[in-house]
């Protein structure tokens, strides 16, 4: 079955989302109109490159949240695609 959208991707994947995250972006998948993801620690300018990457596509953070409960060196943060010209601040 071809999915035009998905609504809700969650992923905690212990630290493969450094490495997966330009994939949840690709052309050929469905949109994502929501992603959940738990990072694991912040490794530098790939932290800043995730973040401005989900920023540069439209998802704009709604949500963050330490993991206290199991480990306090995770945070969950939640995004919502927008349109980019919400991000450049264009459409209040």
């Amino acid at each position: 079955e071809h999915l035009d959208t998905i609504d809700v991707f969650k992923i905690d994947c212990e630290k493969c989302e450094w490495e997966t995250y330009l994939d949840w972006l690709a052309d050929d998948l469905p949109l994502l109109h929501q992603l959940l993801v738990e990072v694991h620690g912040a490794p530098g300018q790939t932290a800043i490159d995730f973040f401005d990457s989900l920023e540069r596509a439209g998802y704009l953070r709604f949500h963050k949240e330490p993991n206290i409960q199991y480990n306090p060196g995770c945070i969950e943060y939640a995004f919502v695609k927008v349109e980019t010209s919400f991000m450049e601040g264009k459409i209040l």
